[in-house]
């Protein structure tokens, strides 16, 4: 074997991501990030309020943050259409959050980090702080891509997806549907934010109430119940969103029609109890 270097055997790895290659401006969300005043926040923690209001449930005092989406995208929902949900539920909930945001994610957040919604156990936005739920625009017309190699939980969201009103049309290696305003309203409003209250809720039986708490330790509590397999808190706030989606359903408390939303700078939105 000749021991001469030999230009045309280029070596295999050569211009791969695991030799090194284009590392250097890897195309990434930074996960956390600190102000000029050395506050440190995640991505979704920062906004840019347009409107700031209060709803009222039952005496509990809630805040809504909401960001203007950009041309072309939506929420699919007003801080109205969720506190008329929340009005139409709260005899069913255990808690509520601490604050609301509408949140318009970036072009590179929508291709890496994209999401219909999260659920924040303590959130820092602002001068706003507590338990959070943030609902993410979403851009009409844009592709909803779903693998044609699904495992057991994608092909159950798979099909929570198409009962939401998303058309898919099969391509050689995927299912494809076209965002659209009533599909997106379908999935956010009677689904993804049922989904956030049921995480919430799950923490609050587990870690927050004396009576269901897996231990008397706040603490341990805690750390038994982020213990568990994220798989195992999914589901519960599966079967949650869908127990209150059927009970709204059959009382007649959804579906609605779009409450009516200006987002014309500070205000304040009250909610009684009903």
């Amino acid at each position: 074997m000749s021991s001469v270097w030999r230009p045309e055997r280029r070596n295999r790895n050569t211009g791969q991501s695991w030799s090194g290659y284009s590392k250097s401006n890897d195309m990434r969300v930074p996960e956390s990030w600190q102000d000029k005043h050395g506050n440190y926040s995640i991505f979704y923690e920062r906004l840019d309020v347009a409107v700031e209001q209060q709803i009222e449930i039952d005496g509990f005092r809630l805040r809504v943050l909401y960001e203007k989406p950009r041309q072309g995208f939506t929420y699919g929902c007003s801080p109205a259409d969720l506190a008329r949900i929340l009005r139409a539920s709260a005899s069913l909930l255990p808690c509520l959050p601490d604050i609301i945001a509408f949140r318009q994610p970036t072009r590179k957040q929508r291709q890496q980090k994209s999401v219909w919604g999260r659920f924040l156990y303590y959130a820092n936005i602002g001068r706003h702080e507590g338990s959070a739920i943030i609902l993410e625009a979403q851009e009409l017309g844009s592709l909803l891509k779903w693998t044609k190699r699904m495992t057991i939980e994608d092909r159950s969201e798979y099909e929570r997806l198409v009962s939401d009103g998303h058309v898919f049309v099969e391509t050689k290696r995927s299912f494809q549907a076209e965002l659209n305003e009533n599909a997106v309203r379908n999935t956010v409003l009677y689904r993804t934010f049922l989904h956030e209250l049921g995480h919430m809720a799950h923490h609050h039986q587990d870690v927050l109430d004396e009576r269901t708490a897996l231990d008397q330790d706040r603490e341990l509590a805690e750390e038994l119940f982020f213990s568990k397999p994220v798989s195992e808190r999914e589901v519960f706030a599966h079967a949650f969103a869908e127990k209150i989606g059927k009970s709204l359903r059959h009382s007649g408390a959804a579906p609605f029609d779009p409450e009516p939303f200006r987002c014309s700078g500070p205000s304040h939105l009250q909610a009684g109890s009903g």
